[in-house]
């Protein structure tokens, strides 16, 4: 074999390490360079995507951030004005029922007088019927000399003393 022949070693000794010098001056001035660019180029695209995505998470979070608000916002006015609403509804309903009562109070006292009224006139037509009554029936007993006007005014003297 010639690799294990002593006479040889030295020229594949030499020719090791020049091309392991080529090699590795290939290597740290052509590929190494190239690769390190390859390298760096990703690691800043990589870095500016990452600054990108951080951007756009603060604008996202600015936008959560505002839409938060304003539905908060939205929220509150939403209750004001419905507790507005409520307060202006009780106070038209509460006009609306005293209105009402001062209707209602009004006709009842319209109705106890047209009730007083016709209960008088009633009690009128009672009592000139009873009276009527009482002369036609006196007048049957054959008590003729005693006229209407002399009932109207013993029912009026009962009437005057209680």
């Amino acid at each position: 074999m010639p690799q294990l022949d002593w006479t040889t070693f030295l020229s594949q000794a030499f020719w090791l390490l020049i091309s392991f010098c080529a090699l590795w001056f290939l290597l740290a001035n052509f590929i190494t360079p190239k690769l390190a660019n390859v390298v760096e180029q990703r690691k800043r695209k990589i870095d500016d995507y990452v600054q990108k995505a951080d951007a756009l998470n603060a604008a996202a979070q600015d936008s959560l951030d505002k839409y938060n608000k304003t539905l908060a916002d939205a929220k509150a006015a939403a209750e004001k004005q419905l507790s507005d609403g409520k307060a202006e509804l009780k106070a038209q309903l509460s006009a609306a029922e005293n209105q009402m009562a001062q209707i209602l109070n009004q006709k009842i006292a319209d109705n106890e007088l047209l009730l007083a009224s016709e209960k008088k006139d009633t009690l009128m037509q009672i009592e000139n019927i009873s009276q009527d009554l009482a002369y036609s029936v006196l007048q049957k007993l054959g008590f003729v000399k005693i006229s209407r006007q002399d009932i109207a005014a013993v029912v009026q003297k009962e009437k005057d003393n209680g």
